[in-house]
């Protein structure tokens, strides 16, 4: 017989409604076959919610609903921070702003390296233009491997563009990407593709045999931006960092036009394209394909989280949506690419164009922006984009319009393009250092610091809600009483919409000596594998709190796609990253509900015995919620945890050995490394187990 019983309203029919005939003592003694003074087990005191909230509330959906909400808000401010704009000079302010809080997001951008390194390690001669296979180095200790399509013949300095990778295990030597690359050097372009992190010859986190440690691409970038955030930064300032200096590459050959560089990608590289519009004024014009759309289009979808380096800390609190980073570059050229069939929706493409050319209007150049759909194709740089791209820069860089292109030119194997004789630049260069540790070495200089460490005043200020907290307002919605124990599930709004959960059992005679606030994995939904705990803290007088913070046991969040858990690209994962980019993060949203259920013991389950002390047992992933509001609460009796890492260092290692402690469900960006689980077991005066 399972021990947990889901959904018992009341005890069955031979038993009286107010009081069963033996205690919990017994039950979970029996459940687990332990000695017990009872001979009987009674599964009905052990609390479990049935369906929506014992049918109190709908929770499924709270949490997308909470960030929907305030994204609203911040959307509505944002459209009217826009349309205030008439003038030059305004727009010229607001496009400041724009740059200022988008280089604050990332975490600045970090200093070059002071020699570009230029390396050629080979060259393919076609009809009509060569390729050179090469690496330059970008900031200290990192290589880039690109490839360098160039013209045959030239007469004189030729116009540049650089292409940025999309998310590809292949990288650089994609076909649809050799394929931009070969249109545009056909019309006269320098043309610079370069591997982004985290593809073909520039995986980051490398296991000891060489091959990829966490896997390719997305897989990457997400672990690489887990560790970043710890730190308040965004990988995107290194895949600029590179971007940057590929345009100092080209500016310094002899055959480009210095004045006259395009910038162009797909997917991520679209990303990156718009990212280098607002923070790189020589690119004189772009087009960013299939990467554009509103955030309010991504809120409304079910698709898995944007990428690590799109997942931007304040990014929809601060106003940093892709109409604002292209309107950054206003009157500057550029042509957004779009699909019918995208998970980019269209919808939100088209109006995210429509806001932008209402900015380069009070530029004076309502048609410098321009969309351009590929009908009948799904996510990618399909030709119809390839021949607008080519399209846009002859006519914004040379000055003339295009005439026919063949847009499925044949192209090159991978190993004909591969630049790095052993395939990573990681291992081919000695020295070269991956990007983690370049989030590494800022973490250790942040716990070297001198600085004064964080006191828990600057803990609450920086994670508790701006807004005075509501009422509780508690409710019952079920009560079980035995001769040894009175159990009730109960529930309450953390803030207003925001329902959590618990499961509280009390010893039914005697006084309480102590309050626990018990956080367990599932909440909750989770408590057999902590039954003999719980039976033996109520047996000793202790009352017991199994607590559900949001998104968790009882008012678990509906799936928003097909991953699980704490996996990346499941539910925890895009709903964490979607309250990054409101400029918090799930951890402090779910601390602030434990602090709330401190209020909810110390003010109602404790209402007749105020001096009881309180406390909080973490076992497993949720004990960093506890550990978190123990530190800001200050009055939290000796809490104890478990299953918390020794310390936020271990994410930036390649592999991490608990990686299963350090999700983004379980970090906070908002510290930006002023503390680790070290200065938070001190402010709250916990320990582990």
């Amino acid at each position: 017989m399972s021990l947990l019983a889901r959904g018992n309203t009341r005890p069955p029919p031979h038993v009286p409604a107010t009081r069963s005939r033996v205690g919990l003592v017994a039950l979970l003694a029996c459940a687990l076959a332990l000695p017990s003074p009872a001979a009987n087990m009674d599964p009905h005191m052990i609390q479990t919610f049935g369906p929506f909230t014992d049918e109190f509330h709908e929770t499924g959906g709270q949490v997308a609903d909470w960030v929907a909400r305030r994204a609203r808000e911040h959307f509505r401010r944002a459209q009217a921070e826009r349309a205030a704009i008439s003038t030059s000079d305004e727009l010229a302010a607001y496009q400041r702003g724009v740059r200022d809080r988008f280089l604050a997001s990332i975490g600045g951008l970090p200093e070059p390296a002071p020699e570009l390194g230029l390396v050629e390690t080979g060259r393919v001669e076609r009809d009509g233009y060569h390729i050179r296979k090469i690496v330059y180095t970008s900031l200290p200790g990192v290589h880039v491997s690109a490839l360098l399509y160039v013209p045959a013949r030239l007469e004189g300095r030729a116009p540049a563009v650089l292409v940025a990778c999309g998310h590809s295990r292949d990288g650089k030597t994609a076909p649809a990407y050799q394929r931009v690359c070969i249109n545009l050097v056909r019309e006269g372009f320098v043309v610079l593709i370069a591997d982004a992190p985290g593809h073909a010859e520039m995986v980051q986190c490398l296991a000891s045999d060489g091959s990829p440690a966490v896997g390719l691409n997305t897989r990457e970038h997400s672990r690489l931006q887990l560790a970043a955030s710890i730190v308040g930064r965004n990988i995107a300032r290194y895949f600029i960092a590179n971007a940057r200096r590929g345009i100092d590459l080209l500016q310094s050959l002899p055959e480009v036009d210095p004045g006259r560089i395009g910038f162009t990608g797909n997917s991520g590289g679209g990303t990156l394209t718009q990212y280098m519009l607002a923070v790189e004024p020589r690119v004189k014009a772009a087009m960013p394909a299939c990467s554009f759309a509103t955030r309010e289009s991504y809120l409304a979808t079910g698709v898995r989280s944007y990428d690590g380096e799109q997942n931007l800390f304040g990014a929809i609190s601060g106003s940093l949506d892709c109409t604002e980073l292209i309107a950054a570059a206003a009157p500057r050229p550029v042509r957004i690419g779009a699909a019918e069939h995208d998970y980019f929706s269209l919808d939100g493409a088209i109006l995210a164009y429509e806001r932008a050319k209402e900015l380069y209007r009070v530029a004076g150049a309502p048609d410098a922006v321009d969309l351009v759909v590929a009908k009948d194709e799904s996510h990618g740089f399909s030709a119809p984009l390839r021949r607008a791209c080519v399209e846009w820069f002859v006519r914004h860089l040379q000055g003339r319009e295009v005439g026919e292109v063949e847009v499925e030119p044949a192209v090159e194997r991978a190993e004909t393009l591969q630049v790095t004789r052993t395939g990573q630049v990681l291992r081919e260069f000695p020295g070269s250092r991956p990007l983690i540790e370049l989030d590494r070495d800022h973490w250790t200089a942040l716990r070297a610091s001198s600085a004064p460490a964080l006191s828990r005043e600057e803990l609450v200020a920086t994670l508790a809600p701006d807004t005075p907290p509501s009422p509780l307002r508690p409710r019952r919605t079920a009560r079980s009483v035995s001769d040894d124990v009175v159990a009730e599930r109960v529930f309450f709004f953390s803030e207003p919409e925001i329902v959590v959960t618990a499961a509280v059992y009390r010893p039914a005679r005697g006084k309480i000596r102590r309050a626990v606030l018990l956080l367990v994995p599932d909440g909750t939904e989770g408590q057999q594998p902590f039954a003999e705990e719980i039976r033996d803290r109520v047996g000793s007088g202790e009352l017991v709190m199994v607590f559900d913070v949001r998104g968790t046991g009882a008012v678990r969040m509906h799936r928003r796609n097909p991953g699980s858990g704490l996996a990346p690209r499941g539910t925890e994962f895009r709903v964490a990253n979607d309250h990054f980019m409101l400029g918090t993060s799930l951890a402090a949203r779910r601390a602030f509900d434990v602090t709330r259920a401190l209020e909810y013991l110390r003010l109602h389950a404790l209402a007749d015995a105020a001096d009881t002390p309180v406390t909080i047992v973490g076992r497993g992933w949720p004990a960093i919620y506890g550990l978190l509001a123990a530190a800001m609460d200050g009055n939290v009796a000796n809490p104890v945890f478990s299953g918390l890492p020794a310390s936020w260092g271990e994410a930036f290692a390649a592999a991490p050995e608990n990686p299963e402690q350090i999700a983004p469900s379980l970090i906070v960006p908002e510290l930006r490394g002023r503390a680790d689980i070290a200065d938070l077991l001190r402010l709250a005066g916990g320990t582990r187990e």
